[in-house]
């Protein structure tokens, strides 16, 4: 059971943000979203991405000579890629010096992902860390990769899942018999207003965190991605303190709207969908700590 593959286009050792204590995460590709300000563009959907760097690029053209369907050429003392011809081979990145291209996503055995999670046992043992699953959706994947969180539960490795959300109950259900910790998205409350920007079936996603929640609240941290334009408003932040409170969950992580996001848009290719190109300051969130803990709550801002 260890041998099935996933899809995977990152796995980030010694991370500290992705639940508690020193953790491994591990990036899974395929999204029922379309986050307008989405920073991972490359887990959107599954398959090899080719992910150019223009600013590493000196125009040396090696890429150009090796690549088999000539679908690099060099404009302007740079790399110009015709994405309709590559077939992301990985030749170039294979040849660039520079490291200016990389491909993005390859299918993942357990047993590889396992081998990569134990190395670093003694850290969470030490800090209380563990496996976060992320993505993407990682909860597309859960029956999949059952037989890894089984693994990793028999090492008493603690298990974290951040989630969206967007996806079948069973899949929820599933969870629920193994994972320790949700870290559950809740991006608005506004059912118009999550369709819009995200595609996301608000309803379902409610549903979800009802049913974690039913469970043990203590098992959910709720996420907003705090995006300008979207959900930034006192009152569509306090809704969701709200919404949270009722169900008996207490942790909130604010994340400000940043725009890493726009660099991984420009790596594959593609115009950046989302309007705002300034980030948001960390400390203009700042004072909802102190209105969530007048709600009972702990409020962190990352």
């Amino acid at each position: 059971m260890m041998e099935q593959r996933v899809p995977v286009f990152n796995i980030e050792r010694f991370a500290i943000h992705d639940g508690p204590g020193i953790r491994t995460t591990v990036f899974f590709q395929g999204c029922p979203l379309r986050c307008a300000w989405c920073a991972n563009p490359e887990s959107q959907t599954v398959g090899c991405k080719l992910m150019f760097l223009e600013k590493k690029c000196t125009g040396c053209g090696s890429c150009a000579q090796k690549c088999p369907r000539k679908a690099i050429s060099l404009r302007e003392g740079k790399a110009y890629i015709d994405r309709n011809l590559c077939i992301r081979c990985g030749t170039c990145e294979e040849t660039c010096p520079n490291e200016a291209m990389s491909i993005s996503g390859k299918e993942m055995k357990l047993s590889e992902i396992y081998q990569i999670i134990i190395r670093d046992l003694d850290y969470y043992v030490q800090s209380g860390g563990g496996l976060t699953l992320s993505g993407g959706e990682a909860l597309l994947y859960i029956d999949t990769v059952m037989p890894l969180l089984k693994k990793c539960r028999e090492d008493g490795i603690h298990i974290s899942v951040e989630t969206c959300g967007n996806i079948p109950e069973k899949n929820i259900e599933a969870a629920l018999a193994i994972v320790d910790l949700f870290l559950f998205d809740i991006k608005s409350l506004n059912e118009e207003k999550l369709a819009k920007h995200t595609g996301g079936n608000l309803s379902l996603i409610l549903n979800n965190f009802s049913r974690i929640a039913k469970e043990d609240p203590n098992k959910i941290v709720v996420r907003v991605p705090v995006i300008p334009g979207v959900n930034d408003t006192e009152k569509e932040l306090l809704e969701i303190f709200s919404f949270a409170a009722e169900h008996g969950v207490n942790r909130i992580n604010l994340l400000p709207y940043h725009t890493l996001g726009i660099t991984k848009y420009n790596q594959l290719g593609m115009p950046y969908p989302f309007g705002c190109t300034e980030s948001m300051k960390k400390e203009n969130l700042m004072p909802f700590r102190e209105k969530g803990k007048r709600m009972g709550l702990e409020v962190a801002v990352f």
